[in-house]
């Protein structure tokens, strides 16, 4: 029995290592050697997770289960991988294997920690808090349970309990990268902080290999030094991060520059001619579009302050709905005839859309969707959803480059962010197709700019409703009052009133900028 526990604690460890391969070939041979011991199936679907193994992970928890019905980390797993797939039908698995877990073993704390996570994106913020304190409650001393809840209390707006958990999340595990980040972002640093001096320590000892850690660290001092006002190495600090994140993704500007040369000649005034009153006319939902970091979440906040608006935040049903009806076609073929095209298909997919977010917004009225990317999609909106609001928001060029490229972005789709020429060459792009949609749909896009809703507010949030169709209601002035949880890059800025400080702020940084940004279209 002994050497069995040295063998598991050896395997263990090899997880822990990281080399997920190795440690898959050590647990498949003790569990060929010892089928009937159930925390070497758990072991081994964590490490086939952890490979992205996904089925053969769920086949493996499985097998355990049948040892031992009663597993309940097992549940908990299975909970995590169903999360994964995103889909209604997953997330409703993942509750049932959490609460299964936790029926089983209420003295875990990890399907509590977890069900607070599905609340979570469920944007059921109030019950996601209360089982969070209850995995704390059972476990004080887990850091991502602390994580966890404090990316909540962002959420929500509630940053003086935010920082106490993140202060504490690091107080757990000095070295957790992710809470080092967020912490920089809620603190404005001074020369004596003492999260200043904790970053600067984390940052000359991590290794070179620690590529993730190195990411967010260098983009958590870079915001420090930022602050502090030392530009010169709060640049090479953001470039050093930027340059870590390129390495990992696959895009090509050139593909960028064939997609959108597709999309102009797909959607032409012969398209419209063609396809007159198309669409789901019964809906008029909102688009909020434009670049990364040029104002779309202010805006989005100050429309959900309306009472007959609901913010959806940043959806992807645009996006999925012409991957699932188009797939990786160039679509043009499907509206020149190549592929039979019957015009109710537009009128479905419209309503499609429609039932989607009737779902996720309790049948409102009227829905915002600020997926900035969808800027690309406004001639297939038009033709989907006629009666459909596109707000474009534009921002002073040189700002919204500099805004990307000093944020770190999750979201893999924003290939375009981490290199500075290729940023230029993508706004450039993106500024061309919103000429072309002006002149193509007049009339269907109200474009607003950043600089002119900070310095004449009221007449611009006036101008906004009027275009919308919403009366006016004063807490649309009063948006920072608005309590809905916001996930994105702007989160801390939208809870705040009116401010003018981030208005030409890149040129703290312009000796850096200046050579690439001479090609920026204006």
């Amino acid at each position: 029995m002994d050497k069995l526990k040295d063998q598991i604690l050896s395997a263990v460890n090899v997880y822990k290592s990281g080399n997920l391969s190795k440690a898959e070939q050590v647990s498949k041979k003790l569990i060929k050697a010892n089928p009937n011991v159930t925390f070497l199936y758990n072991l081994l679907g964590l490490i086939l997770t952890g490979q992205k193994k996904l089925d053969e992970a769920i086949e493996c928890y499985e097998k355990g289960l049948k040892i031992d019905p009663n597993y309940a980390l097992i549940y908990n797993n299975l909970g995590l991988l169903f999360f994964k797939k995103q889909t209604d039908e997953g997330i409703s698995k993942a509750e049932n294997y959490y609460k299964k877990s936790i029926a089983l073993d209420k003295n875990i704390s990890e399907p509590y920690t977890n069900l607070g996570n599905l609340h979570a994106h469920l944007n059921n913020n109030e019950v996601s808090i209360n089982y969070h304190k209850k995995g704390i409650a059972i476990s004080p001393k887990s850091h991502l349970a602390h994580y966890s809840i404090s990316n909540v209390y962002i959420a929500v707006g509630n940053f003086l309990d935010a920082k106490k958990h993140l202060k504490e999340t690091i107080k757990l595990n000095p070295n957790f990268f992710l809470a080092h980040r967020n912490l920089s972002r809620m603190t404005k640093y001074t020369k004596n902080e003492e999260h200043l001096a904790e970053l600067e320590r984390i940052y000359k000892n991590i290794k070179k290999d620690e590529i993730e850690y190195s990411i967010h660290i260098s983009f958590a001092l870079g915001k420090a030094y930022e602050d502090i006002k030392n530009f010169d190495e709060s640049f090479a600090l953001y470039k050093k991060a930027n340059s870590l994140c390129r390495k990992r993704i696959n895009f090509s500007i050139d593909s960028e520059i064939k997609r959108f040369n597709e999309i102009k000649n797909t959607f032409n005034i012969g398209l419209y001619n063609k396809f007159k009153n198309t669409g789901h006319s019964n809906f008029s939902p909102i688009f909020i579009v434009g670049m990364p970091r040029s104002g779309t979440t202010l805006v989005e906040q100050i429309l959900s302050s309306h009472n007959k608006v609901f913010g959806a935040d940043e959806i992807n049903f645009i996006p999925q709905l012409i991957k699932k009806r188009f797939g990786n076609n160039n679509m043009n073929l499907f509206f020149t005839g190549a592929v039979n095209f019957d015009e109710d298909d537009f009128k479905k997919i419209g309503k499609e859309y429609h039932d989607k977010v009737s779902k996720i917004s309790n049948n409102s009225d009227r829905s915002t969707d600020k997926l900035p990317i969808n800027f690309q999609s406004i001639g297939f909106i038009k033709l989907i959803l006629p009666n459909a609001k596109i707000i474009h928001c534009c921002r002073n060029p040189q700002d919204t480059i500099f805004s990307i490229f000093k944020n770190y972005f999750p979201n893999r789709a924003l290939g375009f962010g981490y290199n500075l020429v290729e940023l230029v060459e993508y706004y450039n792009l993106y500024f061309d197709l919103m000429a072309y949609w002006n002149k193509l749909l007049p009339n269907f896009i109200f474009n607003i700019s950043y600089e002119s809703l900070i310095s004449n507010t009221k007449d611009q949030i006036r101008n906004l409703l009027n275009f919308c169709n919403l009366d006016w209601q004063d807490d649309c002035l009063k948006f920072y009052n608005n309590k809905r949880p916001i996930k994105t890059a702007s989160d801390l800025q939208a809870r705040k009133k009116i401010f003018n400080t981030s208005i030409d702020s890149w040129k703290n940084y312009e000796k850096h900028l200046k050579e690439c940004l001479v090609k920026l279209k204006h």
